[in-house]
């Protein structure tokens, strides 16, 4: 489509067509104050506070965030028409709203505070009583809403009805006593709720795990990489005084478009736990870092198949390539399972981009329940079939979310017979001429599937169809594990030493294990006669992680680690050394550059992706 050529404030400018006055304005730096108006929920107009005066035109006032720009149209911000029009619409909604800004968590980031400086009157007009709701409301166990702060922009009710395809949140009376409201006063259910909270343009919707706990002046912030799934989403992650008090969205179109679901907005208080390991123990008795790692050196070298290793969802690169250096050595022959993995092997070639799912036409989805195993890319399969027009087809035996959608094809499989549904589909009238490309995406039924079988299948259709496949790999790195070989799937059975990275073994330490050794945060009932090393959190670690996609992304920590406390490459190398291979790095940088070496002759993964420079 041709470019519209306008002018804005005096700034002759050339959009694409279709672009709103509101986008338009930004591409020169003009501000139009929005509440309601959200670049990625539909505009509705519904708060009035955009309004600009433009020819040729109505000669009254009009919203910015629902009028396009049209060829020649001349637009004023700042007329007098304008400027008293969005006043008086900021003075109807203070009406109402509660002088509590020192007490609101919003205050210091709140746009209706700026916007009341920037663009209101310097004193109200109106002294009659105002509305009292009872405050705050239990949402959930994480959101609190407070009804006299709410301007009624809507962006938290449209947010669940476009783009999270649930309808827990309402709307309830009529006029000026309208409020929002959960559907039957139930508890919001949804794991992508927490976004509301970062809509919302007020303290109306706010966060009951940060409240009251700082103010945005006297915390730091960094962005960063999410560690609890696969999709890696950009995060903010912020701290105070050396605690995680705020995790919050940072957007990245390519991955998670700005939103981010419920464990990575609220599952970190466990940085913060005062039972926190800081030290070094054996057996339960304090012991320094060179006696602790010696112990553990002593009690897992030379074991073989004798032992038994551990690794978390969320082992690094860095740490993965570090333990493959181990177990093509001292360790070599251990048994080694990840927590959390799939059964998906590693991909032959490069796979389908996240962002890819936005243009296809088809979409299948196949032995994966997206709203569990990869939340954002559910999100993104939504967002094509609501706002692009794609078909979905989904194969998975169990209800799924996508199921709300009339349109959707679900065909529930038995249980281990995916493969030969998927074989199916290449006769699927959808299928038959899809009209562009074709999304595959593939789990692997949560341990039910044969996928060798399986991803044979999705292949084969992917070749009829012409459509690009992508393997929903679950845990946080694995896709980085795989490519470093240590994506262990052993049975740690029978094994006489049993070293834990992270968290023990989710079937518990094997019985027959006469030493254990772990790397952990906090302590554990299964450490009572352990060496345990004190480890870093997610917010205290230097690394990368690699995404479902391919794309690798790199850690940035919020926290500064503490001494005594090493970060795990650290731990790894001392270990190494420990067991009579010296690996001596300097910092992480090294790490980083002696994988990048290697990367081409280690797997068959695609060149990485790096994101943003490796944190200093």
């Amino acid at each position: 489509m041709p470019d519209v050529n306008l002018t804005i404030d005096g700034h002759k400018i050339s959009v694409p067509a279709g672009t709103l006055i509101v986008e338009a304005a930004k591409t020169v730096g003009i501000e139009i104050p929005v509440f309601c108006y959200h670049h990625k929920l539909d505009p509705v107009g519904a708060c009035r506070l955009c309004l600009v005066d433009f020819t040729p035109g109505p000669p009254r006032p009009q919203t910015a965030c629902t009028t396009p720009v049209a060829e020649g149209m001349v637009v004023r911000t700042q007329s007098a028409m304008a400027v008293a029009a969005r006043a008086d619409i900021l003075e109807f909604e203070l009406a109402n709203h509660p002088l509590d800004c020192p007490v609101c968590d919003k205050g210091g980031e709140c746009p209706l505070q700026d916007f009341t400086f920037r663009h209101g009157y310097p004193t109200s007009r109106i002294d009659g009583p105002r509305l009292h709701f009872k405050k705050p409301i239990p949402l959930s166990d994480n959101i609190a809403l407070d009804r006299e702060r709410c301007v009624l922009c809507y962006r938290c009710t449209r947010y669940y009805d476009e783009v999270a395809w649930e309808q827990e949140l309402t709307t309830d009376q009529r006029g000026v006593k309208s409020f929002i409201a959960s559907q039957f006063d139930q508890p919001l259910q949804s794991v992508f709720s927490g976004n509301i909270i970062d809509l919302c343009p007020v303290g109306a919707l706010t966060s009951r795990v940060w409240r009251f706990e700082s103010r945005p002046w006297d915390m730091t912030h960094t962005e960063t990489i999410c560690s609890k799934c696969a999709v890696g989403c950009s995060v903010t992650q912020w701290q105070r005084r050396g605690q995680l008090v705020r995790v919050t969205s940072h957007e990245n179109d390519d991955i998670d478009e700005g939103w981010i679901c419920d464990r990575g907005r609220f599952d970190y208080t466990d940085v913060n736990d005062p039972s926190r390991l800081r030290t070094p123990s054996i057996h339960g008795t304090r012991a320094t870092w060179a006696d602790a790692i010696n112990a553990v050196a002593a009690g897992i070298k030379g074991k073989g198949a004798r032992l038994g290793i551990s690794l978390p969802q969320d082992i690094t690169n860095e740490e993965a390539f570090l333990f493959r250096r181990l177990l093509n050595g001292p360790l070599k022959g251990a048994k080694v399972k990840m927590h959390g993995r799939t059964a998906i092997p590693a991909p032959a070639s490069e796979t389908m981009r996240i962002r890819e799912i936005d243009d296809a036409r088809v979409i299948v989805v196949v032995a994966s329940d997206l709203e569990n195993d990869v939340p954002i890319i559910d999100l993104r399969v939504k967002k094509a079939v609501s706002k692009r027009g794609a078909k979905l087809i989904v194969v998975y035996p169990d209800g799924v979310d996508f199921d709300r959608s009339p349109t959707t094809v679900h065909i529930r499989n038995a249980k281990g017979a995916a493969a030969a549904e998927v074989r199916k589909l290449a006769s699927h009238e959808l299928l038959q001429n899809p009209g562009g490309p074709v999304a595959i995406l593939f789990g692997d039924g949560h341990g039910s599937e044969d996928m060798n079988e399986l991803a044979t299948a999705c292949g084969d259709l992917a070749e009829k169809v012409g459509g690009k496949e992508m393997p929903l790999y679950r845990a946080t790195n694995e896709r980085g594990a795989l490519a470093a070989g240590v994506a262990g799937w052993d049975k740690l059975e029978r094994v006489e030493a049993l070293f834990s990275w992270g968290p023990p073994p989710t079937a518990g330490v094997p019985a027959s294990a006469k030493f254990v050794a772990a790397w952990d945060h906090l302590p554990r009932p299964a450490y009572k006669t352990a060496v345990v090393l004190p480890a870093a959190t997610f917010a205290e670690r230097q690394g990368s992680y690699t995404n479902v996609e391919g794309t690798v992304q790199f850690l940035r920590p919020p926290i500064a680690l503490k001494p005594p406390l090493m970060e795990g490459w650290q731990v790894l190398c001392e270990l190494g050394t420990a067991l009579g291979l010296p690996m001596d790095y300097a910092g992480i940088v090294p790490i980083q550059r002696e994988m990048s070496l290697q990367a081409p002759d280690a797997s068959p993964e695609p060149t990485p992706v790096l994101v943003g420079p490796a944190h200093p």
